[in-house]
C-alpha cells in the first residue's frame, strides 16, 4: 500500500528489497495533547513495514545474524513509546522511523500508529508516513 508519492528511482530501489513487518502491535502509551489524555496511558496499535536490502535479508546459512531480527523492530517501537509522555502520534512515529533508519540494511519503512479508544463509533484514529534512510540510493 503506497500512501506517499514515491519517485521511480526509489520504487526501483524498493523492488530490490525484502519486507519485514510487525503488524498490529498493541501497547499502552502515554500520549496526547489534551489534559484528559495526560492522566493515564492510552491503547495504541503500531504497524511497521521495513524494506531491507535483499543482500542483507537473504541468509546463506539460515542464521538470524544474517537478517534484520523482528525483535529489533518490535523493541524499537517499545523503546520509543516508553520514553515518557509524547503529545502527538506524528512525533512518536518520527522517533520510531529515525531509530529504525540507523540500521544501514533498512532502506525505508512505512510506519503507522493508531489510538483505539478515542471515539466510541470509530475503530481507530491515526497517522502513517514513509521514512527513507540516508543510505538509500536512488538507483
Amino acid at each position: 500500500m503506497l500512501t506517499h508519492p514515491v519517485t521511480e528511482e526509489l520504487a526501483r530501489t524498493l523492488v530490490d528489497c525484502r519486507c519485514i513487518f510487525v503488524r498490529n502491535y498493541h501497547l499502552q502509551v502515554s500520549i496526547g495533547v489534551y489534559d484528559h489524555e495526560k492522566t493515564a496511558p492510552q491503547s495504541m496499535v503500531f504497524n511497521v513495514t521495513a524494506f531491507v536490502k535483499r543482500t542483507s535479508a537473504s541468509p546463506q546459512h539460515d542464521g538470524l545474524d544474517e537478517v534484520i531480527d523482528y525483535d529489533f523492530v518490535r523493541n524499537t517501537i517499545t523503546e520509543q513509546a516508553s520514553t515518557g509522555h509524547v503529545q502527538l502520534q506524528e512525533t512518536l512515529c518520527d522517533r520510531i522511523g529515525e531509530a529504525l533508519m540507523k540500521k544501514t540494511a533498512i532502506l525505508a519503512a512505512y510506519i503507522s500508529s493508531e489510538k483505539t479508544e478515542i471515539y466510541p463509533d470509530v475503530d481507530a484514529i491515526g497517522v502513517g508516513a514513509w521514512y527513507f534512510s540516508p543510505h538509500t540510493s536512488p538507483v
